[in-house]
């Protein structure tokens, strides 16, 4: 079957990979990052299987997904590129790498392209009325070759990924500095009126508030610093990727290093995600919490004191009583 025939998954599709069906990696055919490919994902667990590590290699893995091994052009495991070598590649054979820490081992894929029609299509209108072109012309779509066109354009498909990832960020981004602002408006001292209501109890809770406040607030600024500054930033690698997509994708031109480029945007496009995940942990179980936390015993605070001013006691102690 040739991938062309496969729909893009719209979740992980369980292969199995023995005959009784129990052991399986999970398939994920023609995601956004590789197009014109697919990603397996092989359990951690199935290395400690010796009968099933037998037959992890990439080519089996490859046929028993349904696909024409012969159509492998490259593929990459752990950051490392390697080409098939129009399918003579040693290594096709070879048993898979044990996954690092223990985890879960990805493998992507990138398939040939799908097979041109022996005769030309020619168009059931005249020339004058054809339909304009869509999108950016490829300029050097015709001196390139098949395998550089595919891997320009899976630059191109993770590059789109990483600007919707960064109006993502840009949002988050000002939800914390709006979170952060909140924060330090709460992290004070109480008023004179509120410690008058106050025992001794909610003296230590404000004081224990208040510290959840300032570690939230150190969060928070540490989740400024990575958008502002970390390698999403322009202080980081952004540039030479936006350099890479304008002067070399946009045009179709190939460039040295080209595999090793499409690794890098897809690991700068996880990076991303990343970011925005950890930016919303420290919203969630950071920035929120504490908000939350001293909003409501600020609250119960000013409950306490409403309800002494109706009883006509709350400016008095018992050092100065009330006139008689």
């Amino acid at each position: 079957m040739l991938l062309s025939q496969r729909n893009p998954s719209a979740n992980w599709e369980p292969v199995p990979v023995d005959p009784s069906g129990q052991s399986v990696v999970w398939t994920w055919f023609r995601p956004v990052a590789v197009p014109t490919g697919l990603i397996i994902a092989i359990p951690a667990a199935l290395f400690a299987d010796s009968r099933i590590v037998a037959g992890l290699s990439l080519r089996r893995l490859v046929a028993l997904t349904g696909l024409e091994p012969g159509q492998i052009l490259c593929w990459t495991i752990n950051g490392v590129n390697f080409d098939a070598m129009s399918g003579t590649s040693v290594l096709l054979d070879q048993i898979l790498p044990y996954p690092p820490h223990a985890g879960n081992l990805e493998v992507s894929i990138w398939m040939a392209p799908i097979p041109q029609p022996a005769w030309p299509i020619i168009s059931a209108y005249p020339v004058e009325y054809s339909a304009p072109m869509m999108g950016n012309p490829a300029y050097g779509a015709a001196t390139i070759s098949s395998e550089d066109q595919l891997l320009l354009e899976a630059i191109e498909s993770s590059w789109k990924d990483v600007i919707a990832l960064e109006v993502r960020v840009a949002s988050i981004r000002k939800e914390i500095g709006s979170v952060t602002t909140r924060l330090s408006s709460l992290n004070r001292d109480l008023s004179s009126h509120e410690r008058l209501v106050c025992s001794t109890k909610d003296i230590g809770d404000w004081a224990d508030c208040r510290r959840a406040l300032r570690d939230a607030i150190t969060i928070m600024a540490r989740s400024i610093k990575e958008i502002d500054l970390g390698t999403t930033s322009g202080a980081g690698r952004r540039h030479q990727f936006e350099e890479i997509h304008q002067n070399h994708v946009v045009m179709r031109l190939p460039f040295p290093g080209i595999k090793q480029a499409v690794n890098e945007f897809e690991t700068y496009r996880k990076i991303l995600h990343s970011v925005i995940g950890a930016a919303q942990a420290s919203l969630s179980r950071g920035g929120r919490e504490a908000e939350m936390r001293a909003s409501s015993f600020l609250s119960r605070i000013h409950a306490k004191a409403m309800s002494k001013r109706k009883t006509g006691k709350f400016l008095f102690s018992k050092s100065f009583p009330p006139p008689e």
